[in-house]
């Protein structure tokens, strides 16, 4: 099967839920297998903190503040990336080995008096680290601390104690109730090409069998197979590697929400606590806004409770429900590139503003540290040529 997969269909009782599909660089798309439920992708409970110490840091901005206000109470930051540069390596015509890090709910939690600089401080975080390259620590090394993806440098230090470790692998990843197409059949019947680690795709299917959602690729590395627990000519097949970004706790009933098909009415996400609130974003399409200039749309801003809460509700302000606002939102943390031009200035009203501006006062991702969360997302929409009239 080639070309575009645009709905995937079995003639079986159970509800079909999930494809496996490889994309070429063409776009051409073949379908692996389709199978009605996986487990192994959703986490249990919020993934796991590791503890790291910046060494060596001269902090600057929201970093510096945080460093400051820690010894009362730990402060949050929120994402923030690393990059540890290799000082040994490379020379004035040769890229040196830069190795990318990001950090997902970094907390400072203490800071105290560099070892051999006391004008420079060791800071201590809290922070779940993803994205990490598979390589050593540079014996000689220029961390930059950068204020999330794309965002201001905030800190620059000498290392990272804990960053270079090894973590561990993915769990694997079930798939229950399997149709295998025939490329994946002729690799479970030979053996010795079922595990070369072949890309794959997984989708999420909506009860008539159309993609609403792409997961990041997969390895194709077969672990075991055996009949299915739901019968039939069906088999479950275990993945050695599962996914490397196992969704929140929050996640599975979103999918499940999706899975009904896109929703028709206004806040459907609002049932939801953060993390699901966040994955629903996931599974809507971007929008660039009104095309008729002077449109006024409409926020809805009772459950505007959280950053991704307010992302939800803005989407269906200007779009409608199953849609988000294509924007650059890096540029809150230093973004230089200004964010993506309005297709036509329009009008935001925005009802019930008092409900978010509470709920975002601690929540900070200015560069400097001075503003709201609230306070910079109404700035920037202003600075695309959107009046905000705040209700």
């Amino acid at each position: 099967m080639g070309d575009s997969l645009r709905q995937i269909n079995w003639a079986r009782d159970l509800p079909l839920r999930y494809a496996l599909v490889e994309e070429e660089w063409d776009g051409e798309q073949t379908l692996w297998a389709r199978f009605a439920d996986l487990e192994g992708l959703f986490a249990e409970g919020p993934p796991a903190k590791e503890t790291l110490t910046i060494i060596g840091c001269k902090p600057a901005g929201r970093l510096r503040k945080a460093v400051e206000r820690c010894s009362l109470s730990p402060v949050p930051l929120g994402d923030l990336e690393l990059v540890v540069e290799n000082a040994a390596a490379g020379t004035q015509d040769e890229w040196p080995d830069d190795h990318w890090w990001s950090l997902a709910d970094v907390l400072v939690v203490d800071a105290r008096a560099g070892a051999d600089d006391d004008a420079l401080v060791d800071v201590v975080v809290e922070a779940v680290v993803y994205d990490g390259p598979a390589a050593c620590e540079p014996a000689a090394a220029d961390v930059r601390v950068f204020n999330g993806v794309s965002g201001d440098p905030i800190g620059r230090a000498r290392r990272v104690e804990g960053l270079y470790r090894k973590r561990p692998d993915p769990d694997p990843l079930h798939l229950i109730g399997c149709e295998p197409s025939p490329p994946l059949l002729s690799r479970l019947v030979r053996p010795r090409h079922g595990g070369d680690g072949s890309p794959v795709e997984l989708w999420a299917l909506d009860r008539a069998g159309r993609p609403i959602l792409v997961q990041e690729k997969l390895e194709l590395r077969i672990d075991e197979c055996r009949p299915s627990a739901l019968g039939g000519t069906l088999i479950d097949i275990t993945l050695q590697h599962g996914s490397d970004n196992r969704r929140p706790p929050g996640a599975r009933s979103v999918w499940d929400a999706w899975y009904e098909g896109r929703p028709r009415e206004r806040n459907g996400w609002a049932r939801f606590p953060a993390d699901g609130r966040h994955e629903w974003l996931r599974f809507t399409e971007p929008h660039m806004g009104p095309e008729a200039p002077g449109t006024v749309c409409r926020l809805d801003g009772r459950y505007v409770t959280d950053v991704p809460g307010l992302m939800c509700a803005l989407g269906e302000a200007i779009a409608g429900p199953g849609y988000h606002f294509n924007q650059c939102w890096a540029v809150l943390r230093g973004c230089p590139c200004g964010g993506n031009l309005l297709r036509a200035p329009f009008t935001l009203v925005w009802h019930d503003a008092d409900v978010a501006r509470e709920a975002l006062a601690s929540i900070s991702v200015d560069s400097a540290g001075e503003l709201t969360y609230y306070e910079s997302v109404v700035r920037f929409l202003q600075g695309l040529g959107v009046t905000v009239l705040p209700r």
